[in-house]
């Protein structure tokens, strides 16, 4: 039997006309909903203020290396503005999600406040900036995990977001100055946004302004950099996690105590410098050159000589200077941040070094903070 009239539909060859260009966006947008997504259930879960087990020796042992066995540095509190109000704007124990206008750009960020946090009484701040394509929520809770720490150990925690670029990817990025994304194309005046945000975190919060933090990760590292040298009068320390200083010198109008800690075997990143790979397309100087800048401007002089190991990761002393300056390599290691979640996709598409378990990066990284102040 013939029958006339509209040809029958086919799904399935409707689906085989697709692009490959159409198909692999799609694939890359549900890539880029997947750790938002399992950062969200991670996020579910309290901070936890007890250290692990096993930590306790391991922090004993940094304090020691870092000399602060006993206690931080003393240093004198500098209030802020904010020391006066008896209110609480932010409930504590828990983060939230915060917005200001900045060069015309809304911008957005978490801010983790713990609940020993009380009016009058000063804490100190750490920035966590995420690397390239990342955001606030995802290094909150899906790599640094500094709530718990801070919780334990009495400090505010600032999650800011990057710019995200036009089009499907809508990309967060900081301008670093050289790199990376659409925040460096467009110039976009990250430091500007970081210090005007940290001028209302200090005016809503009881913040020691003598001991404000920057610490980040891959583009985020680089964010820290370029902070620390254009805005060394409001940071008292910074701790770049694999990736390298990626801008022209810079000359900082003070020393700012630095903390490097980069895998040996970073191939988004490559410690030696190089041509990274995956999605920054960006030729890296030797980590070694940002280094040395800061050994020049804190003073350093003599040779590097080993601090301690801990796990997998060689920790030196970039000689003796008025100002540390620290380098913690990790051997094998590659671009993640040690001690965290592993990456939930690896959608640099990069092989190469390992992601270290063992090196508690964010517990290393506030010891070293502490003991410093403006």
């Amino acid at each position: 039997m013939i029958v006339t009239g509209a040809p029958p539909t086919h799904p399935h060859r409707n689906i085989m006309a697709l692009t490959y260009a159409s198909t692999r966006r799609l694939l890359i947008l549900a890539l880029l909903m997947l750790p938002p997504v399992l950062s969200a259930c991670r996020a579910l879960r309290a901070p936890d203020a007890s250290p692990p087990s096993a930590l306790p020796e391991t922090l004993q042992q940094i304090d020691t290396a870092f000399g602060e066995a006993d206690a931080p540095q003393a240093a004198p509190e500098v209030a802020s503005t904010g020391c006066t109000s008896d209110a609480l704007p932010y409930p504590t124990g828990e983060s939230h999600a915060r917005s200001l206008t900045h060069d015309g750009i809304e911008r957005t960020s978490r801010v983790f406040i713990p609940a020993s946090y009380a009016p009058g009484q000063t804490m100190p701040v750490v920035f966590v900036l995420h690397g390239g394509f990342g955001s606030g929520e995802q290094i909150e809770t899906n790599s640094a995990e500094f709530n718990p720490i801070a919780e334990r150990e009495g400090f505010i925690v600032v999650y800011p977001d990057g710019v995200a670029s036009d089009g499907l990817l809508k990309a967060r990025t900081w301008n670093g100055g050289d790199c990376c994304g659409y925040a460096a194309e467009a110039n976009i005046d990250d430091v500007g946004f970081l210090t005007t945000l940290l001028d209302e975190l200090q005016s809503e919060l009881c913040v020691d302004t003598a001991r404000v933090y920057s610490t980040g990760m891959s583009n985020g590292a680089i964010m820290s950099y370029r902070l620390a040298c254009e805005a060394s009068d409001r940071i008292a320390a910074i701790a770049p996690v694999a990736a390298p200083q990626a801008f022209p010198p810079c000359d900082p109008s003070h020393p700012v105590p630095l903390l490097h800690i980069h895998g040996t075997d970073d191939p988004n990143a490559p410690f030696e410098g190089g041509e990274g790979c995956g999605f920054a397309n960006f030729t890296f100087p030797p980590t070694m050159d940002g280094i040395d800048l800061w050994r020049d401007a804190n003073a350093c002089e003599g040779s590097p000589s080993p601090l301690t190991t801990i796990a997998d990761g060689t920790c030196e002393t970039m000689g003796a200077c008025e100002s540390p300056v620290l380098r913690c390599l990790i051997e094998g290691g590659g671009h993640s941040w040690p001690g965290g979640h592993p990456p939930a996709l690896n959608l640099r598409r990069c092989d190469g070094g390992s992601h270290s378990i063992t090196f508690p990066a964010s517990e290393v990284i506030w010891r070293f903070f502490e003991g410093q102040s403006r």
